[in-house]
């Protein structure tokens, strides 16, 4: 009997912040929990509603959503609306595992912003996504007449990239059906034409800032936009730790970059690369949070091929997924069932902070009950506990297993 394609959206309604799957050929029409016809329309500023929401958030729409396991895209009204309760106050938000950002530019109109994360793919998107408060200025490009105006610039120099013709590179040549002839493994990670595409892409910006024709801002912006753009066609089923075997729909449309929407606040914000521990003694805050790895799967071994085109290093690779190589200093003690419990430790013993949030889950290398026993050991005392249903990432839509529960502690720091 042959199998029934399903298609399905991902909702998530910005009145309530309830998320749900629809299976059906159009976007719904209201939210199955609060009833809204404007389910997927931001709350307006001026609104009372507005109130539900802790600080000055942004609205969902304005979060670029990540294929990231873990990523809290989802749950970030509920966080908001836990720091509300909690009464918590301050000017600094310590983002230590920024991840996919999601978080750190959630808050960015409410506190100044401290990210950080051990990977560098992690790092460009921070540097893009919360960060930058201003457009690239890209004046220095000399193609067509480009405009004045910042964001009529940004359009117009991703056109041109979009335009470029395909060069064969690092990527065409190790993670495409090509690679059957450089490395003797056909590795589906994505087409040969997109292959081409983000080589020409990445090739082209690395060009460009080595020349003195963009700046930072102006790299990480369109590093930001690839990785954005190459997600959205990799033909896998959730990480980079395996490729699917045929071609998922996805993989066979033509990647594209995409505009990404520079928030403007009025706080400074920082972006770091490092290990979360050798950070922590360059860091005081008002409120950490803390959303560590929580199972055995190693980001770095994960996520191998972002951070390849995030460097664009031609590391040395290997296996039958092409991954790069790496050491124990990039493992994370997060991930191993023994050394986790330390490790929260020392993580929880050496923050500077006023109040230290924690999320984790139930399927955890940590039981909740665990958790609250370390917080107690490190003198912070027992945390504030909240538990909500949470929908786990999984590629089969008719898994009658796919949710969990999201944990959030929360307590008063040591400073």
């Amino acid at each position: 009997m042959g199998k029934e394609q399903i298609n399905v959206f991902e909702c998530i309604c910005e009145r309530c912040g309830h998320d749900w799957i629809a299976r059906r050929e159009e976007a719904p029409i209201v939210c199955p929990k609060c009833k809204s016809p404007y389910w997927d329309k931001p709350i307006s500023n001026n609104s009372a509603n507005q109130a539900v929401l802790s600080y000055n958030t942004l609205p969902l729409s304005k979060i670029p959503q990540f294929r990231l396991i873990g990523n809290k895209y989802r749950v970030l009204n509920n966080l908001s609306n836990i720091i509300r309760r909690e009464n918590i106050e301050g000017l600094t938000f310590f983002d230590v595992f920024s991840g996919s950002a999601a978080v750190s530019r959630y808050f960015k109109k409410s506190f100044a912003v401290i990210s950080n994360d051990s990977l560098y793919f992690s790092y460009v998107l921070q540097k893009a996504l919360v960060e930058l408060n201003e457009y690239p200025d890209f004046s220095k490009l000399n193609f067509g007449n480009l405009s004045l105006i910042p964001e009529e610039r940004v359009h117009s120099v991703l056109e041109y990239l979009n335009m470029a013709d395909g060069v064969e590179g690092f990527v065409y040549n190790h993670y495409t059906p090509a690679s059957k002839n450089r490395d003797g493994i056909e590795r589906m990670y994505f087409s040969e034409v997109n292959g081409r595409k983000i080589d020409s892409i990445r090739s082209m910006i690395e060009e460009w800032f080595k020349c003195g024709n963009i700046d930072d801002n102006g790299y990480f912006y369109l590093i930001a936009s690839l990785l954005l753009a190459v997600q959205k066609i990799s033909n896998i089923s959730g990480t980079y730790g395996a490729y699917n075997k045929t071609w998922d729909p996805r993989a066979k449309k033509l990647l594209s970059l995409k505009f990404i929407e520079v928030i403007h606040s009025e706080f400074r914000h920082q972006a770091f690369n490092e290990d979360s521990f050798e950070i922590l003694n360059k860091i005081e805050c008002d409120v950490a949070y803390i959303d560590p790895p929580y199972n055995e799967r190693q980001y770095i071994a994960n996520y191998h091929l972002l951070e390849t085109i995030a460097k664009y290093d031609d590391p040395i690779i290997s296996g039958k997924t092409g991954i790069r190589n790496y050491t124990n200093r990039e493992k994370s003690l997060f991930c191993s069932k023994r050394t986790v419990g330390s490790a929260l430790m020392k993580l929880l013993s050496s923050l500077r902070t006023k109040y230290v949030i924690l999320s984790y889950n139930s399927e955890g290398l940590l039981s909740k009950e665990e958790i609250m026993e370390i917080f107690e050991r490190t003198g912070l005392g027992k945390p504030n506990l909240y538990e909500f249903p949470y929908r786990r990432f999984n590629s089969n839509h008719n898994s009658h297993n796919n949710r969990i529960e999201e944990y959030v502690f929360v307590c008063k720091g040591t400073k």
